[in-house]
Parts: structure tokens; C-alpha cells; sequence
């Protein structure tokens, strides 16, 4: 804030004054009304320009208070777009068709990326005519002869399918997905009910050890 001048009045006796005027010879009236003036003009020199009564701040300070004012929107604005760049590449990482598949790792994974990141596996077999491993005991990928992850093998519940997951029955699965699957019995390999639904690009199959039993895994490929 700019300094502001202070002014000290002296407040004399009237009846002393006009004595010590008369004595010198001089009149009160003039000597009294100069202060007054002086004082007025220097209260004038501290007073806005726009007669406001407020008084005025450098010209300095006041660009730089105004460019503090427009800076900050700006700085906003910049952490606003990088919390929109972080979200998009987070999006970007799971091909579109998988959005709804809330698998940790995207099909198109090596086995080795998905060694580092779960750690070792607790299965790897042959399974359904393809090289089956698991992690987790409820997260599984199936690879093809290049240790490229073409389909999932899902036994854990937190895991969802297009809103659908392990603990459900068949008639909830069709509910959610709108239509009625494919409903049979798997004697040859798993002994398991099956329902099978195509999805976007997905064959879905979902088992369970009786018909209107809880799915207990379901198996995610590429059906195009």
C-alpha cells in the first residue's frame, strides 16, 4: 500500500490566539484561513482522481495486481488439459472393443509383459485347444504360438464381462445382455452347463456345474 501523509493538527485557545494576533499587531482573519488552504490542497495531491476519496495506488502495482489476476485463470486452464491428457491415455490403452471387459491387461499382451506384471503363474496347460495360463488363481490368458494373449479365462467375480460376472446365474447373464444364449452341455472337456453369447467381437462363454447353478468361469475370445 503507498504511504499515506499524516496530518497533525494544533488545537489553540481562540481567546489566547486573537491576543497574541492583537499584540502583534496582525488580523486573525488571514493567518487562520491560510493553514486551512495548505491543508485542503495537500489532502487534494492524496485523493483519487475520481473523486472517490480513496487514494491512489502507483501505477506500478496496479499492472502488477492485474497481471496476478489474469495469470491465474490460465494456470487452471493448463492443469485442466493435463488431467484430460492423463485421462484420454489412460483410455487409449484398452482397445475401444475391450471397454467392457475389466480385465487388468488388454488381449494383444506378451506373456512376458503379463509375467511382469502379475508375477509367476499358477497354471500353464493346454486347455480348450490352446495354451491356457493363469495368475491369481482367477485371471487367465490364452496365447497363441507367438505368447500373444488372444482370449481371456476369467474364475474371478471382481472381474466383469459387459456388466456380467462369475456368481451369476444363466437367466441373469441373459437378462443383463438382452437375449437368450446358446445353453448346452459340455461332456467332451470341462463337464460344465454352458451358455454362450456373442458380444461386439466376443464369443462369451459362461459355465456352471448345473443349469441354473452360479457361473463358476467364463471364457472370453475373438469371435471375427
Amino acid at each position: 500500500m503507498p504511504n499515506r501523509k499524516s496530518f497533525y493538527k494544533q488545537s489553540v485557545s481562540v481567546g489566547v490566539l486573537g491576543s497574541v494576533l492583537f499584540m502583534a499587531g496582525c488580523g486573525t482573519t488571514d493567518i487562520a484561513e491560510q493553514p486551512a488552504e495548505s491543508e485542503q490542497a495537500e489532502v487534494q495531491t492524496t485523493t483519487a482522481s475520481d473523486g472517490s476519496g480513496g487514494t491512489e495506488q502507483p501505477e506500478e502495482e496496479a499492472e502488477e495486481v492485474t497481471e496476478e489476476e489474469t495469470q491465474e485463470p490460465e494456470e487452471d486452464t493448463e492443469g485442466a488439459e493435463a488431467e484430460t491428457a492423463a485421462t484420454d491415455a489412460e483410455e487409449q490403452a484398452v482397445p475401444e472393443d475391450q471397454q467392457g471387459i475389466t480385465m487388468p491387461m488388454p488381449l494383444g499382451t506378451s506373456l512376458d509383459d503379463l509375467i511382469k506384471y502379475y508375477g509367476q503363474p499358477t497354471y500353464d496347460d493346454f486347455f480348450l485347444g490352446s495354451q491356457l495360463v493363469i495368475f491369481n488363481e482367477g485371471e487367465g490368458y490364452f496365447f497363441d504360438d507367438e505368447d500373444i494373449a488372444k482370449g481371456f479365462y476369467i474364475a474371478n467375480s471382481e472381474i466383469t464381462v459387459f456388466d456380467t460376472r462369475v456368481g451369476m446365474t444363466f437367466e441373469e447373464v441373459d437378462e443383463i445382455l438382452g437375449a437368450e444364449g446358446e445353453v448346452g452341455y459340455d461332456r467332451a472337456e470341462t463337464q460344465y452347463y454352458l451358455n454362450v453369447h456373442y458380444v461386439e467381437n466376443y464369443r462369451i462363454t459362461y459355465s456352471a456345474e448345473t443349469e441354473d447353478g452360479p457361473i463358476v468361469n467364463i471364457v472370453v475370445v475373438r469371435s471375427k
